[in-house]
């Protein structure tokens, strides 16, 4: 691949992140502006958590002013994007099915969006009755997705492709969710949190501040 080519954005996420839900209202924007070609990795979290030693919840673990910090920074981070945040009452929230639905859907982003919508913005439970009607309403053009897709959440095929999908995650190195992946050329980055956009353009668009060994560059002169 040459520097020219276009650059490759993978999202890495979860339903379970609210910071996820946050970089998911920027991704497409960002690579549309890049030119980068968008890629949506669902994983598991919690099972990421486990490999790598973190806690299963670990908002949970923080003691309550850091608890109360995040919180605010959530919606801080919401108003700054202009999107709306409601955090769910039934967090943590189990999104096993949510995301064996999308990998059956094939990723397709307007079912990811109105998935994160229903969690993040609706308060919904990640049931079964809110994955069809998320199915019913992520492409009203079209009549919606096919209902049938929800019956793939149980078949064996769409579980190993979720847990491949997750251990893929794991050999990546992925630290979390949300984790973006900007391939470009040969040089390949990971950048976790929705806070670190910046970064993830400047090394989609070629002028990231480092060099090919992952120093920071040198500061220009001061005059």
């Amino acid at each position: 691949m040459s520097d020219r080519a276009a650059p490759t954005l993978e999202l890495f996420f979860d339903y379970s992140s609210p910071f996820a839900y946050l970089a998911s209202t920027q991704a497409e924007r960002l690579a549309a502006e890049t030119g980068a070609t968008l890629v949506w990795r669902p994983f598991l979290l919690g099972a990421l958590f486990k490999a790598i030693g973190t806690p299963l919840v670990p908002i949970a673990s923080f003691p309550e002013p850091k608890r109360r910090y995040l919180r605010a920074d959530m919606e801080r981070w919401a108003a700054h994007w202009g999107v709306p945040l409601r955090f769910p009452s039934g967090f943590p929230l189990r999104t096993v099915d949510a995301l064996r639905l999308t990998l059956a859907a094939g990723c397709p982003a307007p079912l990811i969006h109105r998935l994160f919508r229903a969690l993040w913005v609706e308060d919904r439970a990640p049931d079964r009755a809110t994955l069809a009607a998320c199915l019913d309403d992520a492409c009203p053009e079209d009549g919606g997705l096919d209902p049938a897709l929800l019956e793939r959440v149980d078949e064996p095929s769409i579980k190993d492709a979720l847990r491949e999908a997750t251990q893929a995650a794991i050999d990546g190195d992925v630290p979390g969710a949300p984790t973006f992946r900007v391939t470009r050329g040969e040089r390949v980055e990971l950048f976790w949190g929705q806070d670190r956009l910046d970064f993830v353009r400047a090394a989609l668009e070629g002028r990231a501040p480092w060099n090919d060994d992952g120093s920071p560059a040198s500061p220009p002169a001061v005059k």
